[in-house]
């Protein structure tokens, strides 16, 4: 064990005074990642990281005085998940990436730390181990049992029955038993809190069509029963996102009657919706808000922060009475203790970094916990504006625009987001606010396929790439210009994995148009992309119909391999090597081809993962960003 009591306020403190904005002070992971307080309110366990790497870390409730329990191999491993086990176990789920057939693919791996022996292990067996093909196995949390601390349901590929079946794991012995055979090749499981595996959901895939189905269990002594099948992308959404504590209704997320993805009440027996529990008119409800006992609690949506719905008033009560007291609407419970009195909350604003408060309700006390990045906290960033507008085809866009104080007529830089099917917010965002800080206003757009608005609005993206979802983008630069509040002359575009490919499309389609083009992560071959069968399934089918060859053919005409010629403007590409999401190729492909009659620099992250989440990619990126915007938009 180490403690880091005295190094956690040493960095605090040195590096909360700075008197000038440089790379290096944006360059780096939150401070603390998921932390999650013990059911009994006496410790925290967290995912804390150091310059040497993530680490899994605990420390008494609400102290600093972390003590490592796990260090991670720096650039390779990524902690997902932390989870108590009862208030004796933290359980890990760990990823790192692992190459197959030329490709590289994340493999989860499950760990246990007994906070009382202060041990830890990984949680797998000798009949797994002794397999060909364990390097390549994952292992998933199904639950964490909340009556039975020293056991957890566990999923992962069993031969017997060719596919993921689900284990009980004894914790102290690591021994597993199989409680949940796989005869319907299902994917995912989930279960209810006493330990019965409920559902199931499979995928299959007929004449480039997905279907999704749901299988259920209503009692524990019961055969799985299909519950719902849905091809994806046709008809209602229906997705299962908890079950009730009879387990004869389940806790829906769909689309039906509202064109929002809403929560709605399902009546297992006669298969049929029940009422309507929650819809916001706005946006659509993004998932079910659960405890660290594993019972859901309620759901969130997002308009500019996140908000929340709960099933019991008094829980809202108690995180609108908390927020309060931080005089801030944008206040979040993150963990509490079982019996509520003991509470993280993160209070998030858009300019200023995002800040973890404690409350100990039991002893009339509370106070700043840590910040998520310390060297950042005593700097004034400017505020992220909403705007909107009529597009060229006359549906509205949103998104944000951040402008730098005291500079007239900043240059631009349009940071499209990925996804294409997520969206962008309004929380403090360091990368932003650093461009910000450097004298440039940063243009995000929400363009039409963007998730959280609705069905509508995110399907008028679908088959859109390099079409209708990249014209918003050119027309939302073109309002901003229009305000008169940026630079007519200078602009830049900069993009991340989806945004990366509209950086690239725009290179060629409106090579005039920017002055510089950054893509990071980015895909120059769309028909390459498609056409390689780990990337099938719903994420493909919504970029073209796989079954026809002339619209997968059509591809070329949107993909900026193909298309070097016209590139004009400087051009600077990164990519990780361990890249599971967009295989580096599609970077470095771009720039073999361009390299000879181009300005273009390509620069390849040893080690780095699609979001260069190790604290050298970060510095790395900074680095060549900041050196290539000097040149080129200053």
């Amino acid at each position: 064990m180490m403690r880091l009591f005295a190094f956690c306020c040493a960095f605090i403190c040195l590096n909360c005074f700075a008197s000038e904005v440089n790379w290096h002070d944006f360059a780096q992971l939150p401070t603390v990642e998921q932390p999650q307080i013990s059911p009994d309110g006496t410790k925290i366990a967290v995912i804390y990281n150091t310059p040497e790497g993530p680490t899994v870390s605990v420390a008494p409730f609400p102290s600093l005085d972390f003590s490592i329990l796990a260090t991670l191999k720096l650039g390779r491993d990524r902690v997902d998940s932390v989870s108590w086990s009862g208030n004796r176990y933290i359980i890990i789920s760990a990823s790192s990436p692992q190459w197959l057939d030329g490709e590289f693919f994340r493999v989860s791996r499950l760990y246990a730390f007994d906070v009382e022996k202060k041990e830890g292990k990984e949680l797998t067996q000798r009949k797994f181990t002794q397999k060909s093909w364990y390097e390549y196995q994952t292992f998933n949390i199904v639950s964490i049992l909340k009556n039975d601390e020293e056991h957890i349901l566990v999923s992962t590929y069993d031969d017997m029955d060719r596919g993921y079946s689900v284990f009980k794991v004894n914790i102290p012995t690591g021994k597993y038993n199989k409680i949940q055979n796989n005869e319907h090749d299902i994917s995912y499981w989930s279960a209810d809190k006493q330990g019965v595996v409920r559902l199931g959901v499979a995928y299959d895939k007929k004449d480039e069509l997905i279907t999704r189905t749901i299988w259920y269990r209503d009692k524990a002594q019961n055969e799985l029963k299909k519950l719902y099948t849905r091809t994806l992308g046709k008809g209602v959404t229906f997705n299962v996102i908890g079950i009730t504590e009879a387990g004869d209704k389940a806790y829906i997320l769909s689309d039906r009657e509202t064109g929002k993805e809403s929560l709605w009440l399902f009546d297992i027996v006669s298969g049929e919706f029940e009422k309507l529990l929650y819809n916001n008119p706005d946006y659509d409800v993004g998932g079910g808000l659960v405890n660290s006992q594993g019972e859901i609690i309620g759901v969130y949506y997002s308009d500019d922060f996140s908000r929340k719905y709960y099933f019991d008033p008094k829980d809202s009560a108690q995180e609108t009475s908390l927020a309060q007291l931080l005089k801030s609407e944008h206040v979040s419970i993150v963990s509490r203790s079982e019996d509520k009195t003991k509470i993280l909350v993160i209070k998030q604003e858009d300019n200023h970094p995002s800040t973890y408060f404690y409350f100990d309700l039991a002893n009339k006390k509370g106070g700043l916990w840590i910040s998520e990045y310390p060297s950042l906290t005593r700097i004034a960033f400017p505020h992220v504006q909403n705007y909107s507008f009529k597009a060229s085809d006359g549906k509205t866009i949103s998104g944000y625009l951040t402008l730098p104080d005291e500079v007239q007529s900043p240059p631009l830089i349009v940071v499209p987001h990925g996804g294409p099917h997520s969206r962008d917010y309004k929380y403090f965002n360091p990368e932003l606010q650093y461009l910000v800080a450097n004298g440039y206003a940063v243009l995000q757009v929400n363009f039409r396929g963007s998730s959280g608005f609705g069905s509508a609005f995110e399907n008028a993206g679908y088959f859109q790439w390099g079409k209708a979802m990249q014209q918003d983008v050119y027309d939302a630069m073109d309002w901003a210009i229009q305000t008169g509040k940026v630079s007519k002359n200078k602009a830049c575009i900069l993009g991340k994995s989806y945004g990366g490919y509209v950086a690239m499309t725009a290179s060629f389609q409106q090579p005039e148009r920017f002055d510089c083009i950054v893509s990071v992560a980015g895909i120059s071959d769309l028909e390459d992309m498609v056409l390689n069968e780990d990337y099938h399934g719903m994420y493909t089918g919504h970029i073209v119909n796989l079954s026809n060859p002339d619209e997968v053919k059509a591809l070329a005409q949107v993909s900026a391999i193909n298309y070097t010629d016209k590139i004009q403007s400087p051009m600077l590409l990164f990519h990780g090597t361990n890249d599971t999401r967009v295989h580096y190729s599609q970077s470095e492909n771009l720039y073999d081809k361009a390299k000879h009659r181009k300005d273009i620099e390509y620069v390849e992250i040893k080690n780095g993962t699609h979001f260069f989440d190790n604290p050298q990619s970060q510095q790395i990126y900074y680095k060549k960003l900041t050196d290539f915007l000097d040149k080129y938009l200053h």
